[in-house]
């Protein structure tokens, strides 16, 4: 095996633990207390990205609407008089997509879905590397205007997201990693936290379901 190729697997390992150190942890919290406000006011939590984001969405989709409301060995779903999180992945149709973009353009198309729907109770999750997606953008101003909560999920200096969004979480770091350099500098370490983001959510979620189990 090649020293180099053991090098670079050991320089990535090492970009992620120094991101983990340095982790906007405040942000985490600001962003698991509204998903709270919004689960408990019945709101709707809407999240969307683009590329493998989307994917990454669509993951967080299923357990955002299943695990906090199983038990714990998930053989059994918690009573029916436990609300379920409404949640909206935005990503989730190809044909509504397809059919936005192709009507009302690519900057639009997040926005278009959100639109008629979003309201003061709901909670807009936006991710985007750059934070200058013009579709995240515009959904973001769209969510704000209507009164939602937003967040978005950057890197770099957060792009336009960061001014826009209520909450922002900005991974931190830079990356000399191959294939996460120059414009995609820190790519990978940013798709990998979405996910690590996502499941810190959705077990402090469960775990808030559970306690207001047990004392109502």
């Amino acid at each position: 095996m090649s020293p180099s190729l053991i090098d670079d697997i050991r320089l990535y390992l090492a970009e992620q633990r120094a991101i983990l150190d340095a982790f906007p942890v405040a942000a985490v919290a600001a962003v698991a207390d509204a998903l709270f406000a919004a689960y408990d006011r019945g709101g709707t939590v809407y999240a969307l990205g683009n590329g493998g984001n989307a994917g990454t969405i669509d993951h967080a989709c299923c357990d955002f609407k299943l695990h906090p409301f199983v038990s714990e060995d998930k053989t059994r779903p918690l009573p029916a008089h436990i609300r379920r999180l409404s949640f909206v992945n935005l990503c989730g149709s190809t044909a509504e997509l397809t059919a936005a973009v192709n009507d009302l353009g690519p900057e639009n198309m997040y926005a278009a879905l959100l639109e008629p729907v979003v309201g003061a109770g709901d909670l807009v999750m936006a991710y985007s590397g750059s934070g200058d997606s013009p579709n995240v953008v515009r959904a973001l101003e769209v969510a704000a205007a209507a009164g939602a909560t937003t967040f978005a999920m950057t890197k770099g200096d957060g792009g336009r997201c960061r001014a826009l969004a209520d909450i922002c979480l900005v991974v931190p770091g830079s990356s000399r990693f191959p294939g996460q350099t120059g414009r995609n500098d820190n790519n990978f370490h940013f798709e990998d936290n979405i996910l690590s983001l996502n499941h810190m959510l959705v077990g402090l979620l469960k775990q808030r379901v559970a306690a207001a189990r047990r004392e109502g």
